[in-house]
């Protein structure tokens, strides 16, 4: 094996690290920058503003401002059909620096982001508020779309109910937010994404998932029609709780 960076053979005894295709030696590896999506350490990394280093194998192959995101969701309506959501036919997508869109979802004193999945693991990279879709300026396309569908699920329940975000802490909040990972959990998982799956299995912290694990568990034996039949049942005794007026009664959606 021949280190990628020192162009020199790989001892057999010697770890290395290998990704892409490439192998890189131990020095090499605990020397070397290494890029903020992947991880993969690099002489050749780029400075991409408002997200960090980005090596020459990510370069090229993330969904960025040229992208076109609409297209790219157009299939994923086939997906949420059936669970009762619809995706915007024009959502507006606007492209945000980390910190910005970390802020945006929690206020929490954290450590500062090295790796993707850092940030992962207390916000989503694709985040809906009042509106517009806030996206992490530059991520792979699995990674969009599984996180589109855990949003443009949240978009269309707060939208319904009158709402700029399902942010909150009342049993409505949790509920539909558990609902929305869930979603894009299954959907990373139909499409064989399983990076996103397991990233979506274990985060985001803080709560940010709801009762994600109800879902989880009820997924294993019964098909989207019971598991909509359930979440619509349930919404409705929670709109009428949390979101009402008092006095006033709401008809159920879903």
């Amino acid at each position: 094996m021949i280190c990628y960076q020192c162009h020199d053979v790989i001892p057999e005894d010697q770890p290395f690290y290998n990704d892409h295709d490439q192998y890189v030696c131990k020095p090499c590896f605990l020397d070397a920058k290494r890029c903020f999506v992947c991880r993969f350490p690099g002489n050749q990394l780029q400075e991409v503003p408002g997200l960090g280093l980005e090596c020459e194998f990510c370069r090229g192959h993330i969904i960025d401002e040229s992208a076109d995101l609409t297209a790219t969701i157009e299939p994923l309506r086939a997906f949420l059909a059936p669970f009762g959501l619809r995706a915007p036919e024009r959502p507006r997508w606007e492209w945000t620096d980390r910190l910005a869109l970390r802020q945006m979802q929690t206020d929490a004193d954290l450590p500062p982001e090295e790796f993707i999945d850092d940030f992962l693991r207390y916000a989503y990279p694709v985040y809906h508020h009042d509106g517009s879709f806030h996206l992490l300026r530059r991520m792979t396309k699995p990674t969009f779309v599984a996180y589109a569908v855990v949003q443009l699920a949240a978009a269309d329940l707060a939208l319904s109910h009158g709402l700029p975000d399902l942010a909150g802490r009342t049993p409505f909040h949790t509920f539909t937010r558990g609902w929305c990972h869930w979603l894009g959990y299954e959907a990373a998982r139909l499409l064989g994404y399983d990076l996103e799956r397991r990233q979506l299995r274990k985060w985001p912290e803080l709560g940010a998932q709801g009762d994600f694990e109800r879902w989880e568990r009820m997924s294993r034996v019964n098909k989207p029609a019971r598991m909509l039949e359930y979440f619509r049942a349930h919404l409705s005794a929670l709109v009428k709780k949390h979101l009402s007026p008092p006095g006033q009664q709401t008809s159920p959606t879903g």
